[in-house]
């Protein structure tokens, strides 16, 4: 079984900024979600939102941790570090 697409949720201006810095980062850590988890994310943090992009990230030579972080629901992958703009292997509008 093939594993699952790991993606962030970003608007436009805040692609922008992860472009301009060379790439993605938070303190301490990125939330990401699986494509499976999207549509909860989305309900949950992003609600009445439009104009998002979606952007599928390649997890080899990432720190991907996958964290309980909901009750009742799968581990999410979390990024720890730093993850260059090339491991983003697509993005596309919402």
């Amino acid at each position: 079984m093939a594993a699952p697409a790991i993606v962030h949720v970003a608007s436009p201006e805040e692609w922008a900024e992860t472009v301009r810095a060379g790439g993605l980062q938070d303190e301490p850590f990125l939330h990401l979600c699986t494509d499976k988890q999207l549509p909860f994310v989305l309900a949950k943090h992003f609600a009445g939102r439009t104009n998002l992009l979606l952007v599928t990230i390649d997890p080899a030579g990432l720190d991907i941790r996958w964290e309980a972080s909901e009750p009742g629901m799968d581990p999410f992958p979390h990024l720890y570090g730093w993850a260059p703009v090339s491991a983003a292997i697509d993005v596309r509008p919402l």
